[in-house]
């Protein structure tokens, strides 16, 4: 009974020692290539996913406008994903710049929103005032009168 256990972990271990070593590609995109262009896929496939519609009124193919932006075609990026996914601490961080890139664009546009939204409640209170209502300003008619340039129409008012 022994046996039987032992040599069913000796085969279960051996079976996990075949593991293939991916050969390095001739055309790898660079760790920091690699993080801009995954950040960029990421928001790609967010927009596509958020609207899809827009995209497709624009004429814009995320691949193709991928590939032409960076320079790379799907079996570099391919390849080279498949390289790093083998490499985990290399993919690992690869990835953990790419989050650190969306968090930072994700607080640039919290902040954009924040200063939009007060921009727009600044005009909403000013569109609820009427500043142009002589009678909420409570200013005597002979002074708007005489600022104006006219002459008051009552003889007995004082400066």
């Amino acid at each position: 009974m022994k046996f039987l256990k032992v040599f069913i972990i000796a085969c279960f271990l051996s079976s996990c020692q075949n593991i293939e070593e991916v050969k390095k590609p001739d055309n790898l995109i660079s760790e920091d290539k690699m993080v801009e262009v995954l950040t960029e896929l990421n928001l790609l496939n967010s927009a596509k996913n958020y609207n899809k519609r827009i995209l497709e009124e624009t004429g814009l193919q995320p691949d193709t406008y991928l590939y032409s932006k960076y320079k790379i075609d799907s079996l570099q990026l391919a390849e080279s994903t498949t390289y790093y996914a083998k490499k985990y601490d290399k993919f690992d961080g690869i990835y953990q710049k790419v989050k650190q890139n969306l968090e930072g664009m994700k607080a640039k546009l919290e902040v954009i929103r924040e200063e939009e939204q007060r921009i727009e409640d600044s005009i909403r209170l000013l569109d609820t005032k009427d500043t142009l209502n002589i009678d909420s300003l409570k200013i005597p008619e002979a002074i708007l009168i005489d600022s104006l340039g006219l002459q008051p129409q009552s003889e007995d008012i004082n400066y």
